[in-house]
């Protein structure tokens, strides 16, 4: 009897030593992800920096490059938290995924570009000729809206080859196997180097086609939303810091990818616009010109007309910042 209250007593002690670690681990697993680039980094930042677990929160960062994903991946749970661009997550809500927009992290204005030969001197000098891009990227939504306004040809005209993602695209046009490609940094600047090849148009063109935005589950939004708080702090502390402590930043911003060197960080910071509490604050003024809600109506009503999505209809999806 003895020996068995002893075996008791061991158990319930070492149960109590395993909750009281866990109690003061005190942290929330919360789970995101994002492709390797550059936009969603600052998140890198927080990280290394201990602002999740200030917060309260164990974050888990998966870099998952195939953006085809994502929408079953928010919309099971699988992660809490995505950052992608805003048009594929306004397509996304718009066919189904149970996502809520959090905020804007960045803007591209000019860190992607539709490059191509010496003999291509317009957009209209595409036709027939064959181009690659990531379709599942906001880089499709870009090329449509140049099409559209500095051409008079459709995507019909010319020989669309959907890449697996943007990268491929750049590496297909360096290898010579496209005449014309949609790329993002570094592959832009290393295609540009290659004698003849030049920018048609770049996000410079069209500042509000290439957005990111981090959105969340709408069940987490909902049961626990002092975590997209928390997360949303992190966040602006982390461009706070990227913008006053910028090579110690794109050091620390580098270090979560793989492959990638803070000169790579640096060199596509050039071409971005990252956005901040005090831009969020403006972004999320109804009565700003170009509010989000106007810039992402627009993208609702553009995939609508093209039938890439089901309905137009976005007020949800703003309903943590309205």
């Amino acid at each position: 009897m003895k020996h068995t209250m002893r075996i008791i007593l061991a158990m319930l002690l070492a149960a109590m030593l395993l909750t009281t670690a866990a109690s003061a681990e005190g942290l929330t697993k919360v789970t995101m992800a994002f492709c390797t680039w550059t936009g969603y980094a600052p998140m890198f930042i927080a990280q290394a920096n201990g602002y999740f677990e200030e917060a309260g929160l164990d974050m888990d960062i998966q870099v998952i490059e195939d953006e085809s994903t994502y929408a079953a991946l928010i919309t099971t749970g699988n992660i809490d938290f995505l950052a992608t661009a805003q048009d594929p997550n306004i397509k996304m809500y718009a066919n189904g995924a149970t996502s809520r927009y959090v905020l804007a992290m960045d803007a591209s204005r000019g860190a992607d570009g539709l490059v191509a030969t010496a003999d291509i001197a317009t957009l209209d000098d595409l036709k027939g000729r064959t181009l690659a891009l990531d379709k599942s990227a906001s880089s499709y939504y870009f090329f449509l809206t140049a099409l559209e306004n500095g051409s008079s040809l459709t995507e019909a005209d010319i020989n669309v080859m959907d890449m697996g993602d943007t990268t491929e695209a750049g590496l297909a046009f360096m290898s010579g196997s496209v005449d014309a490609a949609i790329m993002w940094e570094p592959e832009l600047s290393e295609a540009l180097a290659i004698e003849g090849a030049h920018a048609l148009v770049t996000s410079a063109d069209y500042p509000e086609t290439i957005m990111d935005s981090l959105v969340v589950n709408s069940k987490l939004a909902e049961e626990h939303p002092e975590i997209v708080e928390a997360v949303a702090e992190c966040w602006y502390r982390a461009v706070d810091f990227m913008n006053e402590n910028p090579d110690e930043a794109c050091a620390l911003m580098a270090a979560g990818f793989e492959e990638v060197t803070a000169e790579d960080v640096a060199a596509d910071k050039e071409g971005l616009e990252f956005f901040g509490r005090a831009e969020n604050a403006v972004l999320n003024d109804p009565a700003t010109e170009r509010s989000i809600f106007a810039i992402s109506q627009d993208m609702a009503d553009f995939w609508m007309a093209k039938g890439e999505c089901e309905t137009n209809d976005i007020e949800g999806f703003f309903a943590l910042v309205k």
